[in-house]
């Protein structure tokens, strides 16, 4: 029997992104789940890989749209050998985003990648894993990028 039926991976182009994506794809193929890739664009400083905060801001809605699509595809799609994703954008606060994805689609799982901040860096800087897998209403997997040997 399947643990899950919906699985909602965040993404942001992070090394432990890749760490979370992997992870979240290995638990939909073991239990046939459908599988979300969320990334947020977040409404103060959007992600681009390639481009810096500023340059991302000035970026049209569609042009962001375009290359968003586009990293998911070269970075994620083409990893899923087939496995039917469904990617989703969403633009505001990532916690806040998140929170929202998961309630308004049903899911019963979130797999989020994590920077490994502790102690005093946790507080200082907070951390949307950690306020997500508070606040949510399914289970929250976070996954930490694997130890360099």
């Amino acid at each position: 029997m399947a643990l899950y039926k919906h699985i909602v991976c965040c993404l942001d182009f992070s090394p432990q992104a890749m760490e979370a994506f992997d992870t979240a794809l290995g638990l939909a193929r073991d239990n046939q789940a459908r599988l979300s890739l969320l990334h947020v664009v977040h409404s103060g400083a959007p992600v681009v890989p390639g481009e810096t905060p500023r340059a991302a801001r000035r970026l049209s809605k569609e042009e962001l749209k375009e290359r968003l699509g586009r990293e998911m595809r070269e970075r994620y799609l083409e990893r899923t050998d087939g496995y039917p994703v469904e990617v989703r954008l969403r633009r505001g606060l990532p916690s806040i985003e998140i929170l929202d994805e998961l309630n308004e689609f049903g899911a019963d799982l979130v797999v989020m990648g994590a920077e490994g901040l502790s102690g005093v860096g946790l507080v200082l800087l907070g951390s949307t894993a950690e306020r997500v897998s508070r606040r949510a209403s399914c289970a929250c997997l976070v996954v930490r990028r694997a130890a360099a040997d």
